[in-house]
Order: C-alpha cells, then structure tokens, then sequence
C-alpha cells in the first residue's frame, strides 16, 4: 500500500484539503456482479452490503479523518461505517468511474461519522498511477451550508405561512368592513319600515321604500363579496363606461337611511354632461360608501351640531373629480400621514381598511386619493378618475 505522505503536504494542510485512499481491490469482482442480468431486489442489496463491507477506508490526512471521525490508530476501517447504504449506488458509479486512469467522479454526500455524526460533504475520487487497488479522495465539509440552507428554508416556509395567515386576516377584516356597512344600512330600513308599518294607519309607501332599500343592500352586500373574491383571485378589474353622477346618486339613495339615522344632511352638486370614466361600477360604488360612511360617522361620534355632507363632482383636466366633504372635527394634524395605513384608524371599533381599501381602488383605477384638511372645521376626500379612452380628446378640448 502506498504511503500517505504526499498527501499530508504542506500545501494540503495550509489549504485544508481533506484527502484520503480506499484499498477497493476485493471490490472488483463484486462490481462486475451489479452487471448481471435479473439482478434485482434482495440479491441486488445483498451485493451492495458486500461492496461496502469489502471496501477500507486505509489512510487519509488530519483534516478527512477529522471530517469522518476516525482515529488514526483505528485504520484500515470497512466503508460500511461511513457510506450509507442508500448511497451505494454512488460509489458503484464512482468505481466504475474511475476504472481509467485519469477517471474521475464528483457527487454530493450525506455520510454518517464514525462518532454519530451526519456529515455533508461534496465527495471526488480520482484513480493515480497505474494502481487499480487505490481510489484517492477528496472531500468539501458542506454541513454548515447545507444546515444554513435547511434554516433558510424553513424561515421562508414560516414566512410563507405567515404570509397566507395574513392575507387571510386581511380579506376576512376587509370582507367583514365591507359586508357590514350595506348590511347597517339594511337594519335601519328594515326598523324605519316596521316602524312605518306599526302606524295606523299603516304608510305603506314607505315600507315599500324601505323593502326597496333593503332589497338593494343586499345586492350591493352581495356584489361586494363576489368584487372581493375576484380581487383575492387576482382577476382583472369588470370595468365599463361608467356616469359617476349617476353612481353617486344610487350610492346617496341607498344611505339614505344610514345617514338620517346619524342625523347627516347630504347635498349633492354634480357637474352636468361629465364625461364617462372607465371603472368598476360596483368598487366605485365602495369607495363612495365606505368615504360618505366615514363622514356621517365622523360627525355623529364628535357630536356635531351641524352634520352636513357633500360630494360633489367635476370635470379636471383629464379627470373626474370627486370630492366627499364633511362638517366634522376634521383629522389631528399627526394622524394625517397615516390615514391609508392598513388597519390604523381612530374609531374605538374601527378595522382601519376602509381607507386603503379605497385608495387601492382608485389606483388600481389610474386616479388619486387624497386628505384635505379644511380652513373650518371638517375634512375633504378627494379622488380622481381619468376619462375613458374616448372622451380624452374632447375633454382636453374643453
């Protein structure tokens, strides 16, 4: 056997190359037994333990018998206690390899030391000189990369469930914000229209216009949630020719209700002959109720004397403008930068959605929405949307 001498060089040692030599010469003819034909099954993992058992592991440098965990006084040692079994057929192909001279095989290894330790390494053998007993070695400690990639891999599983248990946090916070200003507004109707309907006589013409109500709200409730599950699926937005005067003033005749019963006054100024904007009817309809909502609650919780809303609508260069003005306490001067914040709110029973919820949507739609504080008391939300592809034209001729 030929001495390991060289391979404890200098050279080896400052590099920190982890070298060694298996003795494979009763290996032989156990290999030229895999290419037999019908072998398979239990003959097939009787002569892979052969192999293993047959092949010694005869001498290597400080730094692979540190790696494996052998003694040197404890060498030659059988592969068998080093190479796993469900590895074998890697060192089969590195055998058969390295049968030239000149031959050589590289793969990846999860070896098991002889202390007990699950060792990753990357494995290279090579045959020298003329010699057919020997296959020298190489081995690359990889087990901190490879417990480093372990980590890394399971910190993104775990961001990734935290990511999902958020977004399903998020859509259910958002659905349950949404749901339930339609679904407000339908109790008010329906306690208006049993109060109309308890009078003698009866006012039956307002219990029809409560059921209508009604009736409407959960068409609106519904559409919300049938809008929401499409957004969660990522689908492009239904968007068509829309009048916003004209969804303006649906919106204000299906709060009707919700704002009288917070003793809001609304007004309505809409500019005639606006052009069309190209939007989502029903997510325009959200934004529209989530701000006018926001406003009429703003002014009931500060107790205001005087509970006026307003929205008006306007032509702006290229775009529709919108704006929703309250006579409220308006917004503190610190809390103006976090206002579209997801779930900061002021309210003691707020999401903190509505708003991001809604400048959201005005993006996704090509426009702005903005805060803007009033010299009086009271606040303004402004948004924007262009005007659809055909009337760009002619309202920039305007």
């Amino acid at each position: 056997m030929t001495d390991f001498a060289n391979f404890s060089s200098p050279v080896a040692e400052a590099l920190e190359l982890a070298l060694g030599r298996l003795d494979v010469r009763n290996a032989h003819t156990l290999l030229e037994g895999f290419e037999g034909t019908g072998l398979a099954g239990p003959r097939r993992e009787n002569l892979a333990r052969k192999l293993l058992a047959a092949i010694r592991l005869v001498s290597g440098n400080s730094r692979a018998l540190s790696i494996l965990g052998v003694a040197r006084e404890a060498l030659p040692v059988p592969l068998s206690g080093i190479w796993p079994f469900v590895q074998v057929e890697q060192l089969r192909l590195a055998l058969i390899a390295t049968r030239k001279q000149g031959g050589s095989f590289r793969t990846g290894l999860r070896l098991q030391a002889v202390d007990g330790r699950a060792i990753h390494v990357t494995f290279v053998a090579w045959r020298e000189r003329e010699d057919e007993d020997t296959l020298s070695f190489g081995l690359l400690d990889i087990t901190e990369q490879i417990a480093a990639q372990d980590e890394l891999l399971r910190l993104h599983a775990q961001i990734a469930h935290a990511d999902r248990l958020s977004t399903l946090g998020v859509m259910t916070a958002t659905i349950a914000h949404e749901v339930r200003q339609p679904l407000a507004a339908m109790m008010t109707s329906a306690q208006a229209g049993l109060r109309w309907l308890r009078r003698h006589p009866a006012d039956l013409a307002q219990v029809e216009s409560c059921l209508e109500t009604i009736a409407l709200g959960a068409t609106k409730a519904n559409d919300t949630v049938a809008k929401l599950r499409t957004m969660a699926s990522n689908r492009d937005h239904d968007l068509e020719r829309c009048d916003v005067g004209v969804i303006i003033e649906e919106t204000a005749a299906f709060l009707r209700q919700e704002l009288a019963s917070r003793q809001a006054s609304l007004s309505l100024d809409i500019a005639i002959g606006l052009p069309p904007v190209s939007a989502d009817r029903v997510q325009l309809r959200q934004v529209l109720t989530n701000l006018m909502v926001n406003a009429a609650q703003a002014m009931a919780d500060a107790q205001c004397w005087s509970r006026t809303l307003k929205v008006r609508a306007r032509r702006g260069d290229g775009f529709v403008i919108v704006d929703v003005e309250d006579s409220g306490p308006g917004v503190a001067e610190r809390d103006r930068d976090r206002l579209f914040e997801g779930f900061f709110t002021t309210k003691e029973t707020g999401l903190g959605l509505g708003l991001r919820v809604c400048r959201a949507i005005i993006v996704g739609h090509g426009g702005t929405l903005e805060h803007l504080s009033k010299a009086s008391a009271g606040s303004i939300f402004r948004f924007t949307l262009p005007y659809a592809a055909r009337d760009t034209a002619s309202a920039d001729e305007i």
